[in-house]
């Protein structure tokens, strides 16, 4: 992702001082009022990145603690309905059959809906637990928990679009008044040479590098988000111009090098195995480089297994 900060700041700079040398010289690509609307046009873009980050975050959260619930109910009811069962064969058969130890989401809500079946079957009177907040959990209530399952997965997908369509509409915005920042400094700064008035008056107000006088501060990991096999995560460094980064995948002994001196804001990784992946970066700038981020780690759940399955792969 580029810096969206630097961009803003020198497109600020470049609509002021094409404002103030105006008198003598206008941009024949971009107005005044131009760069006020694709200043808030990126503003929009902006928020609305954030906003739907946020909206994909609650979700995925949400639909993480109802599967965590239905990984808990199915356990302990599997293991309460072996007990109430024991004496009746045909019963305990179908409690016996079942699996609660699923590491995917998908695996979790079919085993889930395997001891809906079971359940339905045997007693669907039965009321095994009761939850954390003492309600009972009956077999309505159950069902009901695995519609949401299935419901926050939907909510999941869709706020899961939206945010990359926000990202790339915000990245396309920030590209093209980066190129536009670019075009005017080259034409301002041909048309006005070093030395005259208004040619020192642009060089000295409008930024061209990103590079800081300051010490870079620490990098902070954030927005951490698994969808499947994909990982995302943001850094920002006060005073940071490029950034380095570290991911230790599940089985690591180690941190191993993703990216070194990156522009790059962002690092999005796709395939990642199943299991824990901890990252953590720094950042730099021409005064060297700050302290690096605290780690930061996220948990991708196993792919899916075959219908029919306990989350292992079939064969012939």
């Amino acid at each position: 992702m580029l810096s969206i900060l630097f961009i803003r700041r020198r497109a600020r700079a470049s609509r002021n001082a094409q404002n103030t040398i105006s008198v003598e010289w206008v941009w024949s690509e971009k107005s005044v009022a131009d760069w006020d609307n694709d200043l808030l046009n990126l503003k929009t873009k902006e928020d609305n990145e954030s906003s739907t980050r946020a909206d994909l975050r609650a979700v995925t959260a949400q639909w993480q603690h109802r599967v965590d619930v239905t990984q808990s109910h199915t356990r302990n009811i599997v293991r309460l309905g072996k007990i109430r069962f024991r004496n009746d064969a045909e019963k305990l058969d179908l409690f016996d059959k079942l699996r609660s130890s699923g590491t995917s989401r998908d695996t979790i809500r079919r085993q889930g809906l395997a001891l809906r079946d079971a359940w339905q079957k045997n007693d669907p009177a039965w009321v095994p637990l009761k939850d954390e907040a003492k309600q009972e959990v009956t077999l309505a209530v159950f069902s009901a928990l695995l519609d949401t399952c299935h419901e926050c997965e939907k909510q999941q997908s869709q706020k899961l679009t939206a945010w990359r369509n926000a990202a790339a509409a915000l990245n396309g915005a920030a590209r093209a008044l980066d190129a536009d920042n670019v075009a005017w400094y080259g034409e301002a700064t041909t048309h006005f040479p070093a030395g005259t008035q208004f040619g020192d008056l642009i060089r000295s107000s409008v930024p061209t590098t990103t590079n800081p006088a300051e010490e870079v501060g620490q990098a902070v990991v954030t927005n951490l988000i698994v969808s499947g096999g994909t990982i995302h995560f943001d850094c920002a460094a006060e005073h940071a111009t490029r950034f380095t980064y570290f991911h230790q995948p599940p089985g690591a002994d180690d941190f191993q090098l993703i990216q070194a001196d990156t522009e790059e804001t962002s690092v999005t990784l796709g395939d990642q195995l199943a299991g824990l992946h901890r990252f953590k970066a720094f950042g730099s700038n021409s005064q060297g480089q700050g302290d690096e981020s605290d780690v930061a780690q996220i948990e991708v759940a196993a792919p899916a297994a075959n219908p029919g399955t306990d989350g292992q792969a079939s064969t012939a």
